[in-house]
């Protein structure tokens, strides 16, 4: 769409392989060759197509087609010309002439002829020089202005309509002459008003103010000749022209007046059409486009604010025409690539997944050993082999070849001093691991997944840092997940453990023998952590230190003040059993009411966990099925600010959110 909101520009251009040199004027005669841009619309198929034309070419001249060079802020691109005759996607042309009739036309030229008689000479000379699929019009005004012919392309209806013509004895209502003018060429194509005035506007309601809007919002081009004219007429003329991006003529002479309507049928039969391809980078944005061409022996040009299509046709390559290198494809986009290499990823998987499982096979029968040897240190042991099993450590198995890869990794993580936290993690999460046998299937999640993603993308590389980030951090949030839910189902748990201790007590059982009691009954993790409770009581720790351990262990507040209830009766007496009597009511009621508020917050929960999710699974969509999007963004210093931008926002919503779904209790 052709922007008139700012003033025509003549672009004066030394045509030279580099640089294109653009001269800015406000013309307000015609007495040079000029280039002016008609219009500027986006094409369907994402191309702008301009249609050019030049202003003031002597007989027999038109524009080089091969010196045609387009712009879009002052970068070139490809631009294919055409002579808009031969050009079947061309827009339709209308022009209307609007000539004065008042009373002021009956005054004589210094030729002796008087000005109407000069204005029909001038308009039958523009008739018998249009091309012929321009459609003319033809308006007349004086006190009010009257549409005589609309546009249209039989010659001989608008030559009638000029015949008639002749001066009246009202005034000039000019402006509204214009407005007219401008509502009977319509809203589409090409369209040109060729304004006669011979006096000033002395009539009608319009201002000067409001015909020079509608010629700006309507797009119209304007182009008028002034008869005899004085300064303060042309100072409005010259207003006029300029919302309508045309020119001003002044003349004397019926044959100046008669050239000056040839040469503007002329440049309209020398018109052409331009098709630019957007580059994509600009596309659907408003930039300046600038044409130059060589006209006869002259440099024309003219630039306009338009808005480009947002459909992207070219990438944008800096240098003209010439076309664009393709990168001949590497042996990666060999047809036989990605099966070989899936096949090689499958038999590695395999090939480990085999040795862990064989590795492992003696892993039941040492837990079994490992669970019969403890339970003979269990107060009610009986010979029975039913007590539950304590989480082992090497579970990649014994073989050599699994003792040497933990070995390898526990030496890593003993050597970054993290082998501390991370069994408490493991620990905590009921994970039978030991540090390095974990780090050792971290490691494995995470070059698995870069493999993947490599794979899945041919092998770009932002899809394999992000598939190794994602082995990075998912086996870690899996622990911490695993961890929260194991703490939770200790915590769900406890109640009835008190309840089921205290009755123990009631009924003449110790301590010790009251919680190996709930060892037997209660399921994991309350059984798993009581055992171990036990197993260090019988290593020579204090029943209440054992189970203190549990508490920090689990992280449980509740759990650490039944310990501390324990270590008071030990200290002054009373009855253990109506303690935890009163303290399990107490747990029953808190967790009845945790898991009420867990139900009323469970809404606000999913919501922020899918908005939380929602932008990474749709990243990695984008990196895996339409990678040129991410690397667009990482290819500019903007793109990259914005992905900094964007994950510190991430960050910043989803701590909000958790910090909002969060309940206390």
């Amino acid at each position: 769409m052709l922007h008139r909101g700012i003033p025509r520009v003549l672009a004066q251009a030394a045509v030279a392989i580099a640089a294109i040199v653009t001269v800015v004027a406000t013309s307000t005669t015609a007495s040079a060759v000029s280039g002016r841009i008609d219009q500027a619309e986006a094409a369907p198929d994402g191309t702008l197509t301009v249609v050019f034309s030049a202003i003031g070419l002597a007989p027999g001249d038109s524009i080089d087609l091969a010196s045609v060079i387009a712009t879009i802020d002052g970068k070139v691109v490809t631009a294919t010309a055409k002579p808009i005759a031969s050009n079947e996607a061309a827009p339709v042309r209308r022009t209307v002439l609007t000539i004065d009739v008042s009373a002021g036309m009956r005054a004589t030229t210094p030729d002796g002829t008087t000005r109407i008689d000069a204005a029909k000479a001038a308009a039958k000379a523009y008739l018998a020089a249009v091309p012929k699929d321009v459609e003319v019009g033809l308006v007349t005004f004086s006190d009010v202005p009257s549409l005589v012919v609309e546009p249209t392309t039989d010659r001989d209806a608008v030559r009638a309509g000029v015949d008639a013509l002749a001066a009246t004895d009202g005034g000039t209502a000019l402006y509204d002459a214009i407005l007219l003018a401008n509502q009977t060429l319509g809203a589409t194509g090409v369209r040109n008003q060729l304004l006669i005035s011979g006096t000033a506007n002395d009539a009608g309601t319009a201002s000067l103010t409001q015909a020079g809007s509608d010629l700006t919002s309507s797009r119209v081009t304007l182009d008028a000749v002034a008869i005899n004219a004085t300064a303060a007429e042309l100072k409005d003329i010259n207003a006029l022209t300029k919302a309508g991006g045309g020119l001003t003529i002044s003349a004397t002479e019926a044959a100046q007046l008669a050239a000056t309507f040839t040469a503007a049928a002329q440049s309209q039969a020398t018109s052409i059409v331009i098709t630019v391809a957007v580059p994509e980078n600009v596309a659907g944005t408003s930039k300046t486009v600038t044409i130059a061409a060589t006209a006869g022996s002259a440099a024309v040009g003219d630039s306009t604010l338009a808005i480009l299509p947002a459909v992207p046709t070219i990438t944008p390559t800096g240098e003209g025409n010439e076309p664009i290198p393709v990168n001949q494809p590497g042996f990666m986009s060999a047809s036989w690539f990605l099966p070989v290499a899936a096949g090689a990823l499958g038999i590695g998987l395999f090939g480990l997944l085999a040795v862990a499982v064989l590795a492992s096979d003696r892993h039941n029968q040492q837990a079994g050993r490992v669970n019969r040897r403890l339970s003979k240190y269990s107060v009610n042991y009986r010979g029975s082999t039913n007590a539950p099993a304590i989480a082992s450590s090497g579970a990649l198995g014994q073989s050599q070849v699994a003792r040497s890869a933990v070995e390898l990794a526990g030496r890593f993580v003993q050597s970054r001093d993290v082998d501390n936290n991370l069994g408490a993690k493991l620990e905590s999460a009921g994970v039978p691991l030991r540090p390095g046998e974990w780090m050792l299937v971290h490691v494995g999640i995470t070059i698995g997944l870069g493999l993947v993603f490599a794979l899945l993308s041919g092998f770009t590389v932002v899809a394999t840092v992000l598939g190794l980030a994602i082995g990075i951090i998912v086996p870690y949030v899996y622990l911490v997940i695993k961890v929260g839910r194991r703490k939770a189902r200790f915590a769900a748990q406890l109640p009835d453990t008190l309840t089921l201790l205290a009755g123990s007590i009631a009924a003449g059982y110790s301590l010790p023998q009251a919680i190996d009691t709930v060892v037997r009954e209660a399921d994991s993790p309350m059984s798993v952590e009581l055992n171990r409770a036990i197993v260090e009581a019988r290593l020579g720790v204090t029943m209440e230190d054992a189970l203190e351990n549990t508490a920090l262990r689990m992280a449980s507040l509740d759990f650490g003040w039944v310990v501390m209830a324990v270590r008071i009766q030990r200290e002054v007496g009373g009855n253990l059993a109506e303690v935890l009597t009163s303290v399990a009511a107490t747990m029953r009621e808190r967790e009845r009411l945790r898991r009420q508020v867990s139900v009323l917050s469970a809404e606000g929960r999913l919501s922020a966990v899918i908005l939380g999710a929602l932008p990474l699974l749709f990243t990695v969509y984008l990196v895996l099925v339409r990678p040129e999007y991410i690397g667009t963004l990482l290819s500019s210093p903007l793109g990259i600010a914005l992905i900094i931008g964007g994950v510190f926002m991430f960050v910043a919503g989803t701590f909000w959110l958790r910090k909002v779904v969060k309940v206390e209790v």
